[in-house]
């Protein structure tokens, strides 16, 4: 009987010692389950981007209402509202439909941006197409655009054309985004597609702009033209350069 004594007493240490150790890794894995669960909150997309929603926001998402800037987007001739990539978008029928953002950009003493998702119809594929463009006296300050002679997108100026080289041709049907950039201190315009840099050149535009950013045409010799045949949407003007980083960011996602 005197020997059982030890052995039932270390069958009890060991089963409290064994109790313990169990608690502690519980324990252990409930607190960094905490700490992972507390890293999305902080890094979340709606957090880190609201700077790209720009000096104007019109996502056209069925209606001409600014997210951001001033001034809504008032729609003129031949349009009408459709899908899009990210909830809506302002189809253009190539002929007479465009929107004015009722939004001056400063391009002769300010670095500044554009941008847009687009997709082009059929008949689109053919003479050029601008997407968006700023209303100068005879000239646009600057189109963003497609050109049929060149067979691919182009951020230009009057003279001045940066054509993008990419991999394939567009294709009507398919939505691309679409980003043009100036900075003032080097004269050095880029065009990107779909975030990635696709052309850059050295170049000056000698036009001033006296009217407003417009969606879906151009002005040339005085005369509004070269309109967009196809959809527009997420319509963005900064009056700033964006990094290249940033053209990523608002290419795979727009602003929270």
């Amino acid at each position: 009987m005197t020997r059982r004594w030890p052995l039932i007493t270390t069958i009890a240490v060991l089963t409290v010692a064994l109790a313990f150790v169990v608690v502690h890794l519980v324990r252990g894995e409930d607190s960094g389950d905490d700490k992972a669960e507390a890293k999305p909150a902080a890094s979340s997309p709606a957090a880190r981007d609201t700077s790209l929603q720009g000096l104007g926001w019109w996502p056209l998402h069925r209606s001409g209402t600014a997210k951001a800037g001033e001034h809504d987007a008032v729609v003129s001739g031949g349009t009408r509202w459709t899908e899009g990539p990210e909830g809506g978008a302002l189809r253009l029928d190539g002929s007479q439909g465009y929107a004015s953002t009722n939004t001056r950009l400063d391009t002769t003493g300010k670095d500044y941006s554009v941008a847009a998702r687009v997709r082009l119809g059929s008949q689109g594929m053919k003479g050029i197409h601008t997407a968006l463009s700023e209303d100068g006296d005879q000239h646009s300050a600057f189109y963003l655009q497609y050109s049929g002679g060149d067979g691919n997108f182009a951020f230009s100026f009057t003279g001045a054309r940066t054509v993008a080289e990419t991999s394939q041709a567009p294709q009507p049907g398919r939505w691309y985004h679409l980003t043009g950039t100036y900075s003032q201190k080097n004269h050095r315009m880029h065009i990107y597609v779909d975030g990635r840099l696709a052309g850059t050149r050295v170049a000056s535009s000698s036009v001033k702009p006296t009217g407003a950013v417009v969606v879906g045409r151009g002005r040339f010799h005085g005369r509004d033209a070269d309109f967009w045949n196809g959809d527009i949407a997420d319509v963005h003007v900064y009056d700033r350069e964006l990094s290249s980083r940033e053209v990523s960011t608002l290419s795979s996602h727009e602003p929270g």
